[in-house]
């Protein structure tokens, strides 16, 4: 047991910690967004992008425009921050127009709600030590949510490489993701590593939403979903990987005392 717990310590320090969200987006209480374009501007397009922290100015009309001390050309897509935008009501000059807009401000969710539904998760840990096949479907089912928050994280930003993002929002899933594979493997073979690979798969799930407890505290998350699909899928990786832990080395104490 000593052996399984030094290797299982060797895997978390040396594999990456994802970023709570890809791009560096980060969730908040508020969503800025473009009202209007005064006056508008033949063939050019101004939104705000990446969760609302950048604006983003396409020109496809037929002169350049200047925003914010940058100069737009035809056929040029620039994107950048500017902390006008934040403002409840803001405006920023382009060209001989200004840009609108407004900044919702939303109240933050019930975070002792989510943290409950994550310790109810994480409590069929006690279940899941009870056999191999009921770890094997857990583990598959919890690095599936793991797997779906990447995702959904990464398709939310504008103006980037989908996989290198991918990448960054998924860090140790990268390891757990095959991991889960070799432990559905294992049960249907009935290996007992099915409970140690289960219980690897959890700790490490667990280190990697540790910095996406600020879902819980957020109304607005970078997510190509509803909020509450996201936050249901880190309350499952969170509470889940706790229990797949735990359920992983009940079995092995189970039956190293047999």
């Amino acid at each position: 047991m000593r052996v399984l717990l030094l290797v299982l310590g060797l895997l978390l320090v040396g594999t990456p910690v994802a970023h709570a969200h890809a791009g560096g987006l980060t969730p908040q209480n508020h969503l800025s967004a473009v009202t209007s374009v005064d006056p508008p501007l033949s063939g050019v397009q101004v939104r705000m992008i990446n969760h609302g922290t950048q604006l983003e100015v396409r020109n496809d009309g037929s002169a350049p425009l200047v925003i914010a001390g940058r100069t737009v050309r035809p056929g040029e897509t620039a994107r950048f921050r500017d902390d006008r935008t934040t403002a409840d009501t803001w405006q920023i000059p382009l060209g001989e127009s200004v840009v609108r807009g407004t900044t919702t401000r939303y109240d933050a969710p019930n975070a002792l709600m989510w943290l409950l539904i994550t310790v109810a998760v994480a409590a069929l840990g006690v279940f899941l030590g009870r056999g191999l096949a009921w770890l094997a479907v857990a583990t598959v089912l919890v690095t599936a949510a793991n797997v779906a928050h990447a995702l959904g994280s990464t398709m939310v930003v504008t103006g980037g490489s989908f996989l290198p993002l991918f990448v960054g929002a998924s860090g140790v899933g990268l390891v757990c993701w095959p991991l889960a594979v070799l432990c559905a493997g294992a049960a249907v073979a009935r290996k007992p590593a099915t409970a140690f690979v289960a219980a690897t798969v959890g700790a490490m799930l667990v280190v990697a939403s540790i910095p996406d407890f600020d879902s819980f505290r957020f109304a607005q998350l970078p997510f190509a979903g509803s909020a509450d699909l996201d936050r249901a899928l880190v309350a499952i990786t969170l509470g889940g990987g706790l229990a797949l832990a735990v359920g992983g080395f009940s079995w092995m104490r189970r039956e190293t005392a047999a």
